[in-house]
């Protein structure tokens, strides 16, 4: 039984994006946290038809993260109090800082994050370079603590456009906690009202979720065992 501690920067990225692979390592007994970066107060998605508003939305898609949280098993919720939109505006050495000192007190063992070119988004990026370099200075002392970067669907069919090597992709079979997944997708109502397929029956919905997630291991670590929660 281990830890893993993931960082993002927004409410529902933990869950779009490896909810399936939150949810297993939860089911296998392992510790599992989230770093939250923002509450997402600055997002263009209000729920479909809008119930929420400017004024109301952090604490709307806080509560969504909660309830996202409790499904997927993750134990602890840790917000770092930035606003939404603003990571790459941020001093780097005080977001660090702060990832470094929550490493320090939940003691990883895997850590998963955003990579710093592939994030898509500037604060995903942001909050990846920070956590990539937060996880450098954990591991001097951690030497065994192990680092993932999520990965879409894309960059596994296609590895060479996003130059990467497909060595260091690794698959995170789902399937056992697909339901698990659906059920955070339905709990970020705001976000999630756009896919008609999330308010289906449950057999129908989970067709529309992939069996398998994918992360990119860190450099140096290509060939370790396909699962790394295990």
């Amino acid at each position: 039984m281990g830890t893993l501690v993931a960082v993002f920067a927004h409410p529902d990225d933990e869950t779009f994006i490896c909810g399936g692979t939150l949810a297993k390592a939860s089911s296998l007994d392992h510790h599992v946290h989230l770093l939250c970066a923002t509450k997402g107060e600055m997002g263009r998605r209000m729920g479909i038809p809008p119930y929420a508003n400017r004024e109301s939305i952090a604490t709307i898609r806080e509560n969504e993260l909660r309830e996202a949280c409790d499904h997927l098993g993750i134990a602890g919720l840790h917000f770092l109090s930035y606003r939404d939109k603003s990571l790459e505006i941020q001093p780097m050495d005080s977001m660090v800082a702060k990832i470094t000192a929550s490493f320090a007190s939940l003691q990883p063992d895997w850590v998963v994050t955003f990579h710093e070119r592939l994030g898509g988004h500037p604060d995903h990026c942001t909050i990846g370079q920070a956590t990539t370099i937060a996880f450098a200075h954990y591991q001097q002392t951690h030497p065994n603590c192990r680092l993932y970067f999520v990965a879409w669907p894309a960059y596994a069919k296609q590895p060479a456009k996003y130059q990467l090597d497909k060595n260091a992709l690794v698959s995170i079979d789902i399937r056992t906690v697909k339901k698990q997944k659906w059920l955070a997708f339905g709990a970020h109502k705001t976000q999630s009202d756009l896919y008609d397929w999330v308010s289906l029956p449950e057999h129908q919905a989970l067709s529309h979720l992939e069996n398998t997630e994918w992360l990119i291991a860190d450099n140096g670590q290509r060939g370790q065992v396909a699962e790394p929660f295990l």
